[in-house]
């Protein structure tokens, strides 16, 4: 019986790989049911909120303050949902952040005041950070260390297949309605959110399905005692076993969040403005980002088989920062003819390279901490991560509200160099200790 466990357990390339698919757990498997219905709405809308917000009027300005207001808002909000997550559970985590979000986006294409608009981003925000400290701790929870990095890869992989067609849809759904139909932009916007927002509700569906890892336990008589905040912050860090680890993760992904910030979420504004290009030509590039994007998920555990995680998020990292200059410089490189199609290719293989890594941290920071710390250290990630972001994506927006269209791109191919430094020197070491002291599951 040991014999035949090894023999399973030294499966390599494509045999392995669908070996450890199998050993999903039914969890696992509605999870990524999950992830099919509710992605497709983020690929929705990458490609057009932003869009919409030009098309009612907003200036660039307003759409820096609003990615400002989500970043405060989610940030706030990422370190108590940590510990609602722990508290309520996985399954209440998905199903309230997924469903009360989705109703948010409704409300945010329905809008144009706003302050209506300000609010439910702020409230988005929210539910959103219930989402992602849940995610990743869901995920370590239902799968064990031989096949984790195939749960957070086909995860990831399936996320941005859907992604694909919601930014397939939001590129040509507008443009088809518009010659047939007749109806202005706004409107046409409209219908192509519609269709992504209603893939999310049904997204609820296996969400619901889930089965409670961890039974509901007895709640015991609180005694009244008077609230002060150092009695609020003890609450929140009392699951922490290894702060050392979470510091340096917290570095890291800080640095990121903070050059990704400059830029990503303004990718559809600098493809319309800077590069002048139309909703279609940014839906089929950003859907070609997330084609290639998962395609190069699926891979990851045949690169991290072969060179390890450590080696694999580092390579990969490295070599996205050249294109991320590429996309900004573009237009004074190229013919005006040639720009799209110049710093299309340069955002696609950024998108593909930098974000192969993101299952293998997401699996090895998973690895490294003890379950009980999962979710409220991917909250105080999440805190860091939301607040960089925010502050970057406003001064992003107002750099670019002024004609500066490089700057933003220089800062985030900076600072995702200096993350990717300081990953190496301080992870190095990590991955044979991950692999020895991989945390039991709750699973």
């Amino acid at each position: 019986m040991v014999k035949a466990q090894h023999s399973f357990d030294d499966l390599k390339g494509i045999r392995g790989y669908l070996a450890k698919i199998k050993l999903f757990s039914y969890n696992a498997r509605l999870y990524l049911l999950h992830v099919i219905g509710m992605d497709m709405i983020h690929g929705t809308w990458e490609v057009m909120f932003n869009l919409y917000l030009l098309a009612i009027g907003k200036p660039l300005e307003f759409i820096g303050l609003r990615l400002l207001v989500m970043g405060v808002a989610g940030a706030a909000a990422s370190i108590p949902m940590g510990w609602v997550s722990d508290k309520l559970g996985r399954k209440a985590g998905f199903i309230l952040g997924d469903g009360l979000g989705a109703v948010m986006s409704l409300t945010l294409i329905l809008s144009t005041d706003d302050t209506i608009i300000l609010v439910a981003s702020a409230l988005a925000a929210m539910f959103s950070a219930l989402h992602h400290v849940t995610e990743s701790p869901f995920m370590a929870e239902n799968s064990e260390q031989k096949e984790r990095i195939h749960l957070f890869s086909v995860s990831e992989g399936l996320r941005t297949f859907s992604a694909m067609i919601g930014s397939l849809i939001a590129g040509f759904v507008p443009l088809w309605a518009a010659g047939a139909f007749g109806i202005e932009t706004v409107v046409a916007y409209r219908w192509a959110a519609f269709i992504g927002i209603g893939w999310w509700f049904l997204s609820l569906i296996p969400a619901i399905l889930l089965k409670q890892q961890v039974p509901d336990q007895k709640v015991e008589p609180v005694k009244k005692v008077k609230p002060s905040v150092m009695a609020a912050i003890k609450s929140l860090t009392a699951n922490i076993k290894n702060p050392v680890i979470i510091g340096k993760l917290l570095l890291v992904n800080g640095l990121i969040s903070l050059g990704a910030g400059f830029v990503v979420p303004l990718f559809n504004v600098y493809f319309h403005e800077g590069v002048h290009a139309h909703a279609h030509e940014i839906g089929t590039t950003f859907a070609a980002g997330s084609l290639f994007l998962a395609l190069g998920a699926l891979m990851v555990p045949f690169v991290v088989e072969k060179f390890g995680k450590t080696v694999t998020i580092l390579v990969t990292r490295l070599a996205a920062v050249p294109f991320i200059l590429l996309i900004g410089f573009a237009p004074s490189l190229a013919d005006p003819t040639a720009v799209m199609s110049i710093a299309g290719l340069a955002y696609i293989l950024r998108t593909t390279l930098f974000n192969m890594s993101g299952p293998v941290l997401s699996a090895f920071s998973m690895e490294l901490l003890h379950p009980k710390e999962r979710a409220t250290a991917t909250g105080f990630q999440s805190t860091i991560g939301r607040i960089a972001t925010a502050g970057a994506g406003f001064l992003g927006a107002g750099l670019m509200g002024l004609g500066d269209f490089r700057t933003p791109f220089f800062l985030m191919a900076f600072l995702f160099l200096l993350s990717t430094i300081f990953f190496w020197a301080l992870f190095k070491g990590y991955e044979k200790e991950a692999q020895v002291q991989d945390h039991p599951t709750l699973a």
